[in-house]
């Protein structure tokens, strides 16, 4: 059990599980070993047969513990099985910006291999994006230049601004400013880098990124797709219909007016807060927790499932209609009282290692 302990560990080192989470790991890899140790104890052991896409195992039987590590296993290989090996030597560096009067724009198509990008709204009506560029694998600063010139695609067709960036021997940190305006469409998709961008409103927003966290802040947009393998994700002062959130390793942290929301997550946590009563969410995360704060008279219709960690509700006034506390699986299903509001929230919140909290907040 040493190797699960050790995982557990891990994960707070990490900042993936509070104490109080690691507390209650603890107590289930106590009560499997006690378990193992005493001959007449009520057996525990799992057809793991029946369920063969949770994890690859050594042992058709095993404990709670042993499940837990399973899990930790697959996250950890799953983020081990992505190549970011750019280092490509030396460099040189080089700085450039791309400014365009031409703003007969509505969408745009980022996408940049080896580079962080920030996008920002300013009330210049004039496109300016600045660069500063490590180019790999040149002789001297005349022929760094050059390929970064000869790699680079800056230009607006047919109402869409494309800035591309194939290679991944050029590192470029990017801020782009655009007119503050409604745009219909924003893509960014990035390799290996962060991406910001605030301040931005419209009907659509894609964001994608292989290594590197997405950082979302002051967005108004009807639909929102954040998603990055390795980082974090965080969304401040969103106002959207939609959002779709998925990461790998790291964390999802959303507050705002979001009407739905989708988030998944393999090794890292969920922290929601909504600023007024959402219609739907369904969030589901491997080895982490599941935070959501929101509104005190929100009337929610709530399915809640953990396999290795406790479910709280903090509500008020809410009546249970399902209730499981096994040792492999907790659940809650649960209602709270209408307050004479017609709309209803559905929320499905799931988790595989951690705990569950709904917590009511104020509004201000």
């Amino acid at each position: 059990m040493n190797e699960e302990r050790r995982k557990i560990l891990k994960m707070v080192e990490d900042g993936m599980l509070s104490s109080e989470e690691a507390e209650e790991l603890f107590e289930s890899v106590d009560k499997t070993e006690q378990a193992a140790n005493n001959p007449y104890s009520i057996s525990e052991k799992v057809n793991w047969e029946e369920r063969p896409n949770e994890y690859q195992g050594n042992s058709r039987e095993k404990g709670t513990a042993a499940k837990l590590l399973g899990y930790l296993e697959e996250a950890f290989t799953k983020i081990k099985n992505v190549d970011l090996d750019l280092n490509f030597g030396n460099f040189y560096s080089i700085s450039h910006v791309f400014q365009m009067n031409d703003t007969r724009f509505s969408k745009m198509d980022i996408d940049i291999a080896n580079g962080n990008v920030q996008i920002v709204p300013w009330d210049e009506d004039v496109v300016r994006i600045a660069c500063e560029a490590k180019v790999y694998q040149v002789n001297n600063q005349e022929e760094a230049r050059q390929k970064f010139l000869e790699q680079t695609d800056f230009s607006i067709d047919d109402g869409i601004l494309h800035f591309i960036i194939s290679t991944k021997q050029v590192k470029v940190d990017t801020t782009i400013r655009i007119p503050t305006k409604f745009y219909e469409k924003v893509s960014l998709h990035l390799f290996n880098g962060s991406i910001n961008v605030e301040y931005l409103k419209g009907k659509q927003l894609r964001t994608k990124t292989t290594n590197g966290s997405i950082d979302l802040h002051s967005i108004e947009m009807k639909t929102i797709n954040a998603q990055t393998v390795n980082g974090k994700l965080k969304g401040g002062n969103l106002l959207a219909d939609t959002i779709e959130a998925e990461t790998i390793s790291g964390s999802v942290y959303l507050v705002g007016d979001v009407k739905k929301v989708d988030a998944q997550v393999v090794n890292g946590s969920i922290h929601c807060t909504w600023h007024r009563q959402p219609e739907i969410a369904f969030l589901k995360a491997t080895t982490g927790s599941i935070r959501l704060h929101v509104p005190e008279d929100s009337v929610i219709d709530g399915k809640l499932e953990t396999n290795i960690g406790n479910l709280h509700c903090n509500l008020t006034n809410y009546k249970i209609y399902a209730e499981k506390k096994d040792m492999v699986k907790r659940a809650l299903h649960f209602e709270t009282e209408a307050h004479q509001k017609e709309q209803v929230f559905h929320l499905e919140a799931e988790t595989k290692t951690g705990s569950i909290w709904i917590i009511p907040h104020e509004l201000t």
